[in-house]
């Protein structure tokens, strides 16, 4: 017999290209395409050592907050590590260092500072909460933050480093957020930033690239690597794939599952719906180096955290970056200390690089946020879908914008909707 199942072209082989790609094994044909060389899009991982595979941008997750990804590790047999969030600002100039040990107690610091930091976190816990569902948040983080009195200093040595890690965006672009999407996360997460108590961290033993090859494999999908697509388009008999060093293939159906942005410019059919979604959405980048120079960490090595939120002085200023110390972040034992730095603005050694890559991140602004109660709708026609990480994460609300679980929630509906499943349950 003749075989029946569809046809499918999965674009971009990053978290949300991937999930799709899993959720239609043994349903379809799958060609997974990616420009890069490699698969897994921010779920990178650089072999430092036998073994030990050092990650450069998804690295952690929990399940209450990643459900979905959690139980998509499980289902490959994916080996986690357990991992203890803690967290470190520092400012050298200034000899300043404080995180988890000053902030996340039960009595508030004697420093004049981080007593106040400690006061207008617990302030935005209960306060944040109660508009958040009362729906008075949906406004730019700094209009909130000023209007309800909350002090520059509180802004600047804690939110604005918070931000610039957990959404990978420089602080000009935080304070365009959604309110809402801040304190979504602040909550989620203790109350108590990145490394809250009671979250019980974890990550992926060897590396997030261990994850990505297990899901491909387990897909079936035939793989096409530094292949790129240019244009999309569908008529009457199917969609038409037409890569740049080849004529047009035809597919039954498409998930285009790269950046909006790039998405934009491949669809040369969209829907209005379609274009409604991408017409409007930009994106940042960040510069990761990941490298053994720990001139970039705290002075004093006992502070040395999973996550150190340190400021060093730029063109403009001083300019906040991210330090994560992978040693205990991944939880692996190596003579060498290795580092993973996000748009840190002095000079790393040059003999101390080991990757220099740069990585994009949608911006979340009110936009975008108001898109999210009918974006599936929007995005989906019968024979194209989109995915990333511009879409929320359906279980968890609107405002879980811009993270790993989001981009393969996205992708796993994706798919769904082009086999014709069902969208609940994603």
């Amino acid at each position: 017999m003749p075989d029946t199942s569809p046809r499918i072209a999965v674009i971009g082989a990053g978290a949300a290209g991937i999930a799709a790609a899993y959720t239609a094994r043994d349903r379809a044909d799958v060609v997974l395409f990616e420009a890069g060389g490699d698969p897994g899009g921010h779920a990178a991982s650089y072999t430092v050592e036998p073994g030990i595979g050092a990650d450069t941008g998804f690295v952690v997750f929990n399940k209450p907050n990643y459900p979905r990804l959690s139980a998509f590790f499980d289902e490959l047999g994916v080996e986690t590590v357990p991992h203890s969030g803690r967290f470190t600002f520092f400012d050298r100039a200034r000899d300043l260092v404080y995180g988890s040990p000053e902030l996340e107690g039960d009595e508030p610091p004697a420093d004049p500072m981080l007593a106040e930091i400690f006061a207008e976190s617990a302030r935005l816990a209960t306060e944040g909460r109660r508009d958040f569902i009362r729906g008075k948040a949906d406004v730019p983080l700094r209009t909130y933050l000023d209007d309800h009195g909350y002090s520059r200093t509180f802004q600047a040595e804690y939110i604005t480093l918070l931000g610039t890690a957990v959404w990978s965006a420089p602080p000009d672009l935080i304070w365009e957020m959604p309110a809402s999407t801040v304190i979504a996360y602040f909550l989620a997460h203790g109350g108590s930033g990145l490394g809250g108590r009671g979250v019980a961290w974890q990550t992926v033993r060897g590396g997030s690239r261990r994850y990505v090859d297990a899901a491909i494999t387990a897909s079936g999908a035939e793989l096409r690597l530094k292949t790129t697509v240019a244009s999309v388009a569908h008529d009457a008999d199917g969609v038409l794939v037409t890569c740049a060093d080849s004529g047009p293939e035809r597919f039954d159906g498409v998930v285009v599952a790269t950046h909006g942005d790039t998405a934009r410019e491949l669809l040369r059919t969209p829907s209005e719906g379609q274009r409604r979604v991408l017409e409007d959405l930009r994106y940042s980048e960040a510069r990761i180096v990941l490298h053994t120079d720990t001139d970039v960490l705290p002075a004093d090595r006992e502070r040395w955290s999973s996550w150190n939120y340190g400021s060093a002085p730029g063109q403009d200023g001083p300019q906040p970056y991210v330090a994560w110390y992978l040693n205990v972040l991944q939880g692996f034992e190596s003579d060498t200390d290795y580092v993973v730095t996000m748009n840190y603005p002095g000079q790393i050694a040059a003999d101390r690089v080991i990757a220099d890559v740069r990585y994009r991140h949608p911006i979340i602004d009110l936009g975008l946020r108001r898109l999210q109660p009918e974006i599936y709708r929007l995005a989906n026609t019968s024979q194209v879908t989109l995915a990333g990480s511009y879409f929320h994460s359906a279980d968890l609300g609107w405002d879980v914008i811009g993270s790993h679980e989001a981009a393969h929630a996205s992708g796993v509906r994706a798919m769904r909707h082009l086999l014709g499943d069902p969208p609940s349950g994603s």
